[in-house]
């Protein structure tokens, strides 16, 4: 179990960096396109590099087919989240757009450039794979049903090729062979993805700066949305992580996951098909804010509790 002194000196490290990219857009450093481009760098070239490399760990096949257990009821936690978000919103006649936005809004995590430099500092590599988890679960559940949504148009497969699921694959693929990449290409491999600890960051910073925080404040919607995605829905977890066979340790990084605010991926859609963009990037940026508040307390009830 990490310490609370660990706990605190990462939320600094992770404020810094964020201070960093705001900083760098607040100054035109860095620009909204550079930002978006930074961003595709993070998750089409960095990310697939820091799931692979945690193929130099050893897994077992019962430990495989934990982690299959364990990404299947991730995938339940954040289907049954969706459903009822949807379905007690349409009971209050909610807009579709802030309908569909606020389901998106609950239901799926910053668990990678968020949550993955969090847990790889706080519990190691191991975190990589739980990542690879809810990387599996976020993915089938947000590109078969919540992009649909979103665009109003029928799934398609191609949507789910990305080269981190396919990275994530991969990695399975290499854990259940147990093979191994030569030392130098492993030594590349984590190098590279290493990067995506400070360059999320700062591209969650420079997000930042292209909001007035004086706006943010004053969009009502955002501090529920923050109170149900950072706080109620991760304690509600707790029931299922306390379950697993697995060490404290483990489910600790799991509920840190599943603690983390409002995906990006949900501003970006939000924006691109004009369901509510500002209404979905107010309530991201508040959900990060206060994520520096609800994450100790969320971790010192799961060093209680599981």
């Amino acid at each position: 179990m990490p310490s609370m002194d660990l706990v605190f000196t990462q939320i600094l490290v992770i404020l810094l960096y964020v201070v960093i990219g705001y900083a760098a857009g607040r100054f035109r450093l860095i620009s909204p396109d550079q930002r978006r481009y930074l961003t595709r760098l993070c998750t089409d070239l960095v990310l697939p590099f820091t799931i692979l490399s945690a193929s130099s760990q050893s897994v077992s096949s019962g430990e495989l087919l934990q982690m299959g257990a364990v990404t299947g009821g991730i995938l339940m936690i954040f289907a049954l989240v969706n459903f009822l978000a949807t379905v007690l919103q349409k009971h209050l006649r909610v807009p579709e757009g802030r309908l569909v936005t606020t389901s998106s809004l609950l239901t799926f995590p910053n668990c990678t450039f968020l949550g993955l430099p969090l847990c790889r500092a706080l519990f190691g590599e191991v975190a990589v794979l739980y990542n690879a988890m809810y990387m599996v679960a976020f993915n089938v559940l947000f590109f078969t049903w919540q992009a649909s949504a979103f665009t109003g148009k029928g799934f398609r497969l191609k949507s789910l090729l990305t080269l981190p699921t396919l990275a994530t694959f991969v990695l399975v693929g290499m854990l259940a062979l147990g093979w191994r990449f030569p030392a130098p290409v492993q030594t590349v491999f984590s190098s590279t993805g290493a990067m995506i600890t400070p360059l999320s960051l700062i591209v969650i910073g420079v997000m930042m700066s292209e909001n007035r925080l004086a706006d943010l404040f004053r969009e009502k919607g955002a501090y529920l949305v923050t109170l149900l995605r950072n706080l109620v829905i991760p304690l509600l977890s707790l029931f299922f992580f306390r379950s697993l066979t697995l060490p404290s340790a483990s489910k600790l990084c799991l509920l840190v996951y599943m603690a983390c605010p409002c995906a990006t991926l949900t501003s970006i859609y939000a924006i691109q098909n004009d369901k509510e963009p500002e209404y979905a990037a107010r309530a991201v940026l508040m959900s990060t804010l206060f994520f520096a508040l609800t994450l100790p307390f969320l971790v010192w009830t799961g060093g209680k509790v599981l």
